[in-house]
């Protein structure tokens, strides 16, 4: 029988999420129920078991997460490992963003987007989890929002060059390279679920500099990578 895979980013916040609104919960419990079909209907690259996600494993990640909360008065089950303890650390005190997460995954869940299926590379570095991870990454690939700052960039400087490194495609591949730029959202998709993209949100950069800044836990900043290369 296949060996489940573990728990990945997205399940784990989907996870902490019904914990720190309903604490450790039974099997049989609809809330956890629920969540149990829902983790199911996330694709895996791995084969996955017939237990996959069962409420009993439902049930057993939410102990997880009561073993390491030190506002539990109980006994959770002290296997909590090691993706627990980091999602504890980086949202157990941040209610509203670990919500407002699992709000957006639980939509992506439900869109049948071959996209999404897609393994991305430099994805073990995505600090949202990999279905926001894509999203995030298919966004900055298209839209029309990215065209504009190009338009912008053109009209203001006359020529489209890496906002970190100041490298110019048109340069250095001649005809080839003219107009072509990649863009990337300073702000992860996770800090944008209640916001409006603008303009000034989006920097101009390089493919090298793109993958920089989604390299990281947290993401560096456009300004952090520009200090980097500066040697500051």
């Amino acid at each position: 029988m296949a060996r489940n895979p573990a728990w990945g980013r997205d399940e784990l916040i989907l996870g902490l999420d019904l914990y720190l609104s309903h604490g450790q919960l039974a099997p049989h419990d609809p809330n956890v129920v629920e969540l149990s079909e829902r983790l199911r209907l996330i694709p895996h690259d791995a084969a996955v078991g017939a237990d996959f996600r069962s409420p009993n494993s439902v049930a057993l990640k939410l102990a997880n997460f009561a073993s390491i909360d030190p506002s539990y008065d109980g006994r959770g089950l002290p296997h909590a490992g090691e993706g627990d303890r980091m999602v504890w650390a980086a949202f157990s005190d941040r209610r509203e963003e670990v919500a407002a997460l699992a709000r957006s995954i639980r939509s992506l869940i439900e869109i049948k987007d071959p996209v999404l299926d897609t393994p991305e590379d430099g994805e073990d570095w995505a600090m949202e989890g990999r279905l926001l991870y894509r999203t995030h990454v298919r966004r900055e690939r298209s839209g029309r929002l990215a065209e504009r700052k190009r338009e912008e960039c053109l009209r203001k400087t006359g020529r489209l060059s890496c906002e970190v490194c100041g490298f110019d495609f048109s340069l250095a591949y001649r005809e080839l390279g003219v107009g072509f730029i990649e863009c990337h959202h300073n702000v992860p998709l996770s800090s944008q679920l209640e916001r409006r993209t603008t303009l000034a949100d989006l920097t101009l950069v390089c493919a090298n500099c793109h993958r920089m800044l989604h390299r990281g836990r947290p993401w560096p900043t456009v300004q952090v990578l520009v200090d980097i290369l500066r040697g500051a």
